[in-house]
Order: C-alpha cells, then structure tokens, then sequence
C-alpha cells in the first residue's frame, strides 16, 4: 500500500466524524445499525466509506504518489449488518478499476483529477450498483506560514496559515504534519487535525512536533452522500497542499518585533493600498512576513484589510492596521484621506501660477482699483524670480541661487511682507538640478518641488519646514504644483509621465496616475476634475481617486506641456504641436472650439484676454468676438491678468500696463524695473514666472526685481 494509505483513511475517518453527522461508525467497528434492508429477503445497501484526496499536479509530496497521479483514493465497502469487508465488489473511479488490498480491507487506486475535476464513483456490489458524483475543489489552500524549508524549534508554538480558498458552508479544513514516509508525528494517532471553514489558521501547541525532516500538509475537504446506499455511506473529496520543514531540538533565531510599512499611510475612500509586514529576528535577521502575519483593523468602518495586507479605504478617519504572528505584532496607522475645503474662485488672493487652482489669471478685490503713480515697494533679489504667491500678508516668492550656473544650482525661497517689501522669512535653500522650483499655497503652507522631484512644506508664516517626501517613479519635474482641498498635485516626467496626488497634511502618496510624458502642465483642478495637457494628450481625472474621467488622444505624443485653464465648464488647452489650441467640454472632454494664444489665457465667466502674436485681444467667449485689441509699445511678453474689471499685461521694456477690461483702455501704466520677461514653458533655466495678485496687492516680477503696487483696500 501507498505511504499515503494512512493519511487517506484517517480523512476518512476524520471528516466523517466532523463533516457527517449521520456517521455512527469507524471504519474498524460499523457493526449495527444498519437493518436488514427490507424483512430479511433483500440484502441490505452496504455501507461505502471513500476518500478522495488531491493535491495540483506540480505539488505531489515526495514518495506520495506515483508519477503521473496527482489523486490518491481510498474505498471501503462493508456489510451493513456485521461491518465486516466485502472483497468482491467492483469499485471504480472515473472509469477507473480500484484494485482491493485484503491487508487493508479497502479498494485502493491511483489517477489524475486536475482542480475543478468531476468525480465519478460507481460501486456494484453483486447486480446492484451504488453511484455518486461530484467535483473536486477548483483550488488547493495555499500555505502562507511556514514557509518552505522554514525550521521549527520543537519546544516552541508554531503558527500553521493558509489563503486561497473560498470554502463552501460544508467544506473543512485539514493539516497535519508527516514524516517523509507519510507517517503523521502530528496529530497523535495518525490522525488529522479539523477546522472550521471560517478559520484560516492554526497554532501547534509547544512541544508537539519531534525532530526531523516534515511535511506540513493543508487541505479543504467535503462529504456527499452515496445514493441507496446505507445512510452511513459516504465520499470525502479533499485537496491539498504542503511545504517542507524541518523540526530542531536546537533553538533558532525567534522573532522579536513585527514592523508594518507604509507607517502612517493616506488614502482615499475606495481606494486600495498593500502593506508589508517585516519580521525582525533575535540574531538579528530580517522576513518579509507579509503573507505569514493575521490582519486585523482596529476599525473596519474607516479601512478594512483582507489577509493579505490589503487595505481598503471605506469611510473618513483613521485606523489603527495590525499584523500579528506568534504573539508578536506591528502596526501601522491608516488615514483615509478627508478633503479640507478650500475658497473657490475667483480668489482675493494669489494661490498657484496663474494666481488660482483654475490658472484662470483672475481675482477679485471687491473693492474700487486705484493705481497709484509710485509702487509701494520694490526690492531686488539674489536671482531671478518666479510668479509670486500672495497670501496671510506675505508675498512668496523663489528666485535661482546666486553663483555661477556651470559650479550652483538651486533656489531660494522668500517670504516678503505685503506692506514693505521686507523679508519677513527666508531664504530657504531649495537645493536639486538646474535653477528650477515651484510653489503653490493653501490652508497656510507653502508647497515647494524642485526639478527633481523633491516636495517640502513650509509653515506659510514662520517658514519652518515641515515634510519632505521624493515623488517616486520620475526624475523630471518642471510643471508648477497646485494645493488645493488638502491635496498637492504636480506632474513628473523622466519615464513617460505621472500625476501625483499628495496629502497636504503629512506628505502621503494619495495617488498616482499614468500620462503620456508629464513636464510643464501643471495640474488645473475644477470642483470634479484634475487636468493635465501635453502635445495631443488630455486628461481629466477624479480628485481624491485618481481615476482617469476622460482622455483625449490625439494622433501625437512628445514633451513640451502647457498648463491648461479651466474656466465656465470649459478647459482651454494650448498645444504647440497644433496651429490652433482646443476648447474641450470639462465634464466629457468633447472639443467644441478653438482658439489662439502664444500665452496662458486669463478668463473671466463673459470674455477671455489672449495674447495673439505680441496683441493682447478681449474675446467674448460665447460669440468667439474680437471686443478690442492692445500692442502697448509693441514689446508685450507677459501672461495677462485680470482683477476685477481691469487687465493687466507686461512689457520686455519692464511697462506694466493696466486696461480696462471692457473697452481695452489704456488706465496707467507702471515700471517694474527691469525687462518683463515671457512665461517660459519649454526651459527649466529659472523657476517659472507670471504676475500675482491678491490681498489688494499687484505684484510683477522682472528679473531678479519685484515691485509691488497697493491697488485696493487700506
């Protein structure tokens, strides 16, 4: 017989007794109960206890079964009314004749049945034959703990996992710990150890196990019932996998603490996320426990977690995220990621490039604009300067680090004060490649990334920094960031392209999403959408999930992006690749215009203000109607804004230039100090420049020179 022999009959014995209740008899005592069938002229049904025992075809134990079989089984046919064998049935499976060893009084043979098998099993016992059918588990349990070739120390407690397997309201699980000669050393009593089939693991007392060389065997199993058979009668259907370990009397290295990684995790509702589970052992080794280890979540309202360390956001909050194995545990705690409300435009102040989450190029004062003949203050910097923030009274502002380009790189941040031009903090090195940096503000922090992809936070008050976090995945960033609602959104290139959602908060990695390349647009952000363009590239996508809404693929790709606006339900995107930029619908990324603009646009809810071929143009949105047109002194670089009802644009002969946003009328011109130079978005040889406005404050970079003119308000 089989080595195998011993573990088939003891299933059979076992899951009769847990599985069947109807089962009244072993397989060496089914004397009784049986009758006799009808008043003694007909022979009783014989009782037909059979076991059927798979494991998948590239995990047979060694020795176990013969080459080319991957199920074992095992066929006792008795008589009802003495429980003594009946050696002259017929006994097949599958098509198969079982050959009947005395020795064990029961039919015995050897096949393949693959998971998700039918099963046939047909018994004729003198001219009546007893049928029943069914199917072997579509999959095995797959042991998570131990792992193969892992060594016990036998005076030790030892945790047995298994995953894989969805088990049926009728179904079992099995294991057991053999020799390599298929003797189980445990259970006691060549036996098999049941549990319930909402269980997934099992612990093995301390002392238990001897030495040696082991198989730990683990199975789901089920009974059915052989038809007009005795009642008593009955199949198990099991499959099974194993490892092999080996058992020491020696101590080995035990584990001494579990850490769980990400620690303090963000993320969004419906989202996902996998954590890792390391062990750290007394000799001072390391495993990745993440599969061994029970998840538990200390509340599954917020985030739950399946056993494999998948964590699943359900509800705002936060949860505590534990793994635990042999009495030792870790943990990690788990956010799930609350939007925090930010104004929406048109703002008071300046936020982001292009003075708003929308990159509109719009504010709003409230109060009447009056221009003064003198700014209110100019100050010059070390470098040359990007847009400015505006915002809590302070005038944010990076500029390229002083030195010499071939031997420095990096930037500087500033924090000035809106009434004088004093620095009020700063500066703050930024240090990375290249003199590129950009910043965006909200709920009073100043986000900062650098050409490689380096995020920090700033207090917006006192600048002392905050987290730090390396935007993984990418090595190229030269698109502004924008914050808004408690995220930071900014997009990386380097590897094709990325768009990142961080928390505000404490730097988490909300999500990240996949673009054709990803340099230059910085993200425009609607009350439902994040966008992004590059060359015949758009995308929109969810806020807090990331998912992709919609996306426009045009016949092209490349680097080169350009920061889109958002205004009206409209998203206006210019593409250096087309002669012609697009209008899409926001909500379903359908294309419904064009336009023309060698700059960002600004945009209020009735006209847009475009530079066309160094000609500022007011065109009413709806009619698509040129309203007026302005050269200035035929030098106008800049990006326009507008505040209110007035435009403002820049010169490269350092002019600035307000108008009235209705008719185009010139209303006063001021001098910035220095040439004004246009927005560059191809280059990262400065951080990215443009005009700010806010808290009543105009505020032009021009070079290294900013200037400030107090427009409204005290």
């Amino acid at each position: 017989m089989p080595n195998l022999d011993v573990m088939l009959t003891s299933l059979a014995r076992w899951f009769f007794k847990s599985a069947v209740a109807a089962l009244l008899l072993a397989l060496a005592s089914c004397g009784g109960g049986g009758g006799d069938g009808g008043g003694g002229s007909q022979p009783a049904p014989p009782v037909i206890l059979a076991s059927l025992i798979g494991f998948p075809s590239n995990g047979v134990p060694p020795g176990a079964l013969p080459a080319g079989s991957n199920t074992g089984a095992s066929v006792a046919v008795l008589d009802a009314s003495t429980g003594a064998p009946i050696g002259d049935a017929v006994v097949s499976l599958n098509g198969t004749r079982l050959a009947y060893f005395a020795a064990f009084q029961d039919y015995e043979g050897t096949l393949s049945i693959d998971p998700g098998g039918a099963i046939s099993l047909s018994v004729s016992v003198g001219a009546t034959s007893y049928t029943v059918t069914g199917t072997q588990f579509s999959a095995y349990p797959t042991i998570t703990a131990p792992t193969p070739n892992a060594t016990w120390y036998s005076p030790e407690a030892h945790l047995v996992a298994w995953t894989g397997v969805t088990p049926s309201p009728d179904s079992l699980f099995a294991l057991g710990v053999l020799d390599p000669n298929g003797q189980f050393v445990w259970p006691a009593g060549d036996s098999i150890q049941i549990v319930p089939s909402t269980t997934t693991q099992y612990s093995i007392d301390a002392g238990a196990l001897s030495a040696g060389s082991r198989l730990v065997l683990v199975g789901v199993a089920t009974a059915l019932p052989v038809p007009n058979a005795d009642p008593n009668s009955a199949i198990v259907i099991g499959g099974f996998n194993y490892v092999p370990i080996t058992v020491t009397n020696t101590p080995v290295a035990s584990l001494v603490s579990i850490s769980v990684s990400p620690a303090t995790p963000s993320l969004g509702k419906g989202k996902t996320l996998q954590l890792t589970a390391t062990g750290t052992y007394s000799d001072n080794s390391t495993q990745d426990l993440t599969a061994q280890v029970t998840w538990a979540s200390s509340a599954t309202a917020v985030a739950s977690v399946d056993a494999t360390g998948v964590v699943t956001g359900i509800d705002f909050g936060s949860a505590t995220i534990s793994a635990t194995l042999g009495g030792v545990s870790g943990s990690a705690n788990v956010t799930v990621f609350q939007p925090t409300p930010s104004p929406a435009p048109p703002l008071s102040r300046s936020v982001a490039f292009q003075i708003d989450y929308a990159h509109s190029g719009r504010a709003v004062f409230g109060t009447p604009l009056a221009f003064p003949s003198a700014a209110t203050w100019s100050v010059t910097l070390p470098g040359n300067l990007s847009y400015p923030l505006v915002a809590d009274g302070k005038v944010y502002v990076t500029a390229t680090t002083p030195g010499t380009p071939s031997s420095i790189y990096g930037t500087d941040l500033y924090a000035l004060d809106a009434q004088t031009g004093h620095i009020a903090w700063g500066p703050v090195a930024i240090p990375g490649t290249y003199f590129w940096s950009a910043h965006a503000y909200d709920h009073g922090k100043i986000f900062v990334v650098n050409y490689n992809g380096l995020l920090r936070s700033f207090d917006a008050a006192t600048g002392q920094a905050g987290w730090s976090v390396q935007l993984p995945g990418q090595y190229a960033f030269s698109a502004a960031p924008t914050a808004v609602n408690g995220v930071v959104y900014i997009g990386g290139a380097g590897s094709g392209g990325t768009v990142y959602a961080v928390d505000e908060a404490n730097g988490n990695l909300l999500w990240r999403a996949s673009v054709a390349n990803g340099d230059q647009s910085s993200p425009t952000v609607s009350g439902d959408g994040v966008f992004v363009s590059y060359p015949c590239q758009v995308y929109k996508f969810d806020p807090l999930s990331g998912a992709t809404l919609w996306h426009y693929a045009g016949p092209c790709s490349g680097g080169g992006g350009r920061t889109a606006v958002y205004a009206n339900d409209r998203l206006y995107v210019r593409d250096w690749t087309d002669p012609v930029s697009r209008i899409f619908d926001a909500t379903t990324g359908t294309t419904v215009g064009t336009f023309t603009a060698s700059t960002i646009p600004a945009l209020t809810a009735q006209t847009g203000y475009f530079m066309q071929a160094g000609t500022l143009r007011g065109i009413d949105l709806v009619s698509q109607q040129v309203l007026w047109s302005f050269a200035g002194d035929g030098l106008l670089t800049s990006a326009p804004i507008v505040i209110d009802q007035v435009v403002i644009v820049g010169s490269a002969s350092g002019a600035v230039y307000a108008l009235d946003a209705t008719t185009g009328a010139l209303i006063w011109t001021g001098a910035a100090g220095a040439p004004i130079a246009a927005t560059d978005e191809q280059n990262v040889s400065q951080p990215t420049t443009g005009f700010g406005a806010g808290e009543g404050l105009l505020v032009v970079p021009a070079g290294s020179v900013l200037t400030a003119w107090r427009i409204s308000g005290p």
